[in-house]
């Protein structure tokens, strides 16, 4: 009886280790790396969702860069420390017409690529868009995390047209990977109780 207990602990641990592991995260951006900008604005909302396979989706929503940075403000950019994909394509509708993939980008080209948002005919991501692209070719990484994996390169700012890189703050996890922990502490608790029942 107590293998079979033991048993059922390792698997029900196993499911709420591998629940933790879901891959979606929410960024903001706003914490200035270099560059001449405001010190902390928010200013962007990234949401990156791993949908298996080595692909991701992103989505990345500028708010209204007019008010904090000028009227001729505008995303460039994102570079990116991580691992490069080896597809590319962009949802039509949003801000920007592709996003395309280029080697090396942020402050000094220290990073080790960058989604391009900038393409012929005035087409950028300006204030209060948002665009969606998705990547294959991934493998197994993980999302990035907040320690200056991300970085977005804003231009046009104020009357001189300066520019400056921001990185994301901590990522803000999904509410089901709230759901997912509520649901682990519980059956935790059950399986603790129905112990203790046991045992009288």
């Amino acid at each position: 009886m107590t293998l079979r207990k033991f048993t059922t602990s390792m698997i029900i641990t196993g499911f709420l280790f591998c629940g933790g592991a879901v891959q979606a995260a929410s960024y903001q951006f706003g914490q200035l790396l270099a560059g001449n900008g405001p010190t902390n604005p928010h200013f962007a909302d990234l949401e990156i969702t791993d949908n298996g396979s080595g692909n991701w989706t992103f989505t990345l929503t500028a708010l209204d860069l007019n008010t904090i940075f000028g009227s001729s403000s505008f995303i460039g950019s994102m570079a990116v420390d991580g691992v490069k994909p080896t597809s590319i394509s962009t949802d039509a509708g949003g801000g920007v017409t592709a996003v395309n993939l280029q080697n090396g980008g942020g402050p000094g080209g220290i990073y080790d690529f960058r989604y391009d948002m900038i393409n012929p005919k005035n087409d950028k991501l300006t204030g209060l868009e948002s665009v969606t692209w998705h990547v294959g070719g991934l493998g197994s990484t993980a999302l990035p995390g907040f320690n200056g994996e991300l970085a977005l390169h804003v231009q046009g700012i104020g009357d001189n047209g300066d520019s400056a890189w921001y990185v994301a703050t901590s990522p803000v996890p999904e509410p089901e990977t709230y759901a997912m922990l509520l649901a682990g502490l519980g059956l935790i608790g059950f399986m603790a109780r129905r112990r203790k029942e046991l045992a009288v």
